[in-house]
């Protein structure tokens, strides 16, 4: 039995083609470019390598995957200029670690579950012999950081059938020396100093991609010799401040200053001297200009400018008695209000300063003695909050507030620490805290604390955020992993 098939151009013409072939023969032929056995492209390969060995934990992961032509003819390749094609699988060499399923399309279905809209797949023609190159940060896709192992890597391109030869990528864990993590403009911006193995210090930085903090990767920006201790501090902004993301580093008595956007790091001033504790956060409080706080071990405040000029002091106070804790608040005409707790007492002092430094009122303890906890956001209203206990329950304390307080009574956890508190723009208030070696949080409206972190987790430092106002989310640090976020309720 014969077959014609007819096909019609786009102008109309009709060309035919008489193409023959048994029904119950070989298959049709394929077109160059295209031939397949047993439903695998057989004039090209792919493969994909790690640009590095090996990466943190959370870190930006991207990898290069080539697409070789094998073939005498041209043939038809993902095209680089859409949506990329590929499909990743990170396979550990463990039994008991997890698999990665990894891309572009399972991502942008994540992320905008309502909105997303499939593109077409678009194609690109490769000469004979010919070979092109994809770039992918496949830790992009997934939206926490992988859980450290060794790992076997391939590439697939399902609908060609083809995979690539197995590469090996290294997942280590971030070893958190210190971070500094804070809402900007609806966006988490965090900082993180890595203790490496060898002693240095790797210095990165990272923006949430979207409203749901755990998008976006790290990028590093600096590695520093091995040295003293390094305290950092990103600076989120109280005023608009175009492109990149000031931040700052405090090492062996000096301050440095960069900035960073993206994946580069745009600038580094040459550091100054500033012996005592670098104040986290740092605010961008114009376009290009980042404010940053030591506190000296006698209290003295010096804060700076760091302009692309360099970094440049900018006014002092003495906040008396400091010599514990110490966090500051900024608005948007540049003024500060700074809460201390006094080295001896215990109490927690309060002061607010001009964008000049120019004190505004007296000093006000808004504490009796010691409380368990206390902070102070770092943007918003400037209300010190305070956790207390009666002996029957723990005390949540605003102050000041209109009327003067406000209380809010939770029930009691065992051996709590690293407390955090939080106060939305529309209201909600959570706190989270440590307790039993996991992080517990509870809301304000419907007290009760629950479990955040997974069984077995050593968990450090609690962070709790909220990007839009309403829905609220917690970060904390953990050996031997890195840095982990759970969403507070729905």
């Amino acid at each position: 039995m014969l077959r014609h098939i007819l096909r019609a151009s786009a102008a109309g013409t009709v060309l035919a083609t008489l193409t023959w072939w048994w029904v119950a023969g070989a298959p049709p032929p394929q077109r160059p470019g295209n031939q397949r056995t047993n439903g695998k492209m057989s004039d090209a390969v792919i493969a994909t390598f790690p640009i590095e060995q090996a990466y943190l934990s959370g870190q930006s992961l991207t990898v290069r995957t080539y697409f070789e032509n094998t073939g005498s003819a041209p043939a038809r390749a993902p095209s680089r200029d859409s949506a990329p094609q590929y499909v990743y699988l990170l396979k550990s060499q463990r039994a008991e670690t997890p698999e990665y399923n990894l891309s572009s399309h399972m991502t942008a279905v994540r992320r905008s579950p309502d909105r997303f809209s499939p593109e077409p797949p678009a194609f690109e023609s490769v000469p004979a012999g010919a070979k092109i190159e994809t770039q992918e940060d496949i830790a992009e896709y997934w939206n926490e950081g992988f859980q450290p192992g060794k790992y076997v890597l391939t590439a697939r391109l399902p609908d060609a059938g083809l995979e690539s030869p197995k590469s090996i990528v290294n997942i280590l864990p971030m070893e958190v020396e210190s971070l500094s993590s804070f809402v900007s403009e609806r966006q988490l911006t965090s900082v993180v100093a890595h203790r490496r193995t060898d002693g240095q210090i790797t210095i990165l930085q990272r923006e949430s991609d979207v409203l749901d903090p755990r998008e976006g990767v790290f990028h590093s920006r600096l590695v520093l010799p091995k040295g003293g201790p390094v305290s950092v501090a990103t600076a989120p902004s109280v005023v608009p401040a175009g492109n990149g993301r000031w931040f700052a580093y405090a090492r062996d008595g000096k301050l440095n200053a960069s900035v960073g956007f993206g994946n580069r790091l745009l600038l580094t001033v040459p550091p100054v001297e500033a012996s005592g504790r670098l104040l986290n956060p740092g605010f961008q409080v114009g376009v290009g200009t980042g404010l940053f706080g030591v506190i000296s071990p006698t209290g003295r405040l010096t804060t700076f400018l760091a302009t692309g000029a360099g970094l440049k002091p900018h006014w002092t106070a003495n906040l008396e008695g400091a010599g514990g804790k110490v966090l500051w608040n900024a608005q948007p005409d540049g003024s500060v209000t700074i809460a201390w707790e006094e080295a001896a007492s215990g109490r927690v002092a309060r002061q607010s300063f001009t964008r000049d430094g120019h004190a505004t009122g007296e000093k006000q303890l808004i504490s009796p003695g010691r409380p368990l906890a206390w902070g102070l956001p770092e943007q918003g209203p400037p209300t010190v909050w305070m956790i207390l206990s009666d002996g029957t329950s723990f005390v949540v304390a605003q102050l000041p507030v209109a009327g003067g307080r406000s209380l809010s009574r939770m029930p009691l956890i065992t051996a709590p620490t690293g407390w955090d508190f939080l106060e939305s723009a529309k209201g909600r208030k959570s706190v989270v805290a440590i307790s039993g070696g996991r992080v517990v949080a509870s809301p304000m409206e419907n007290p009760g604390f629950v479990e955040l972190s997974p069984a077995g987790a050593v968990v450090q430092a609690p962070h709790i955020i909220s990007l839009t106002g309403n829905a609220l989310w917690v970060e904390w640090t953990e050996p031997g992993f890195g840095i982990r976020r759970a969403r507070l309720g729905k």
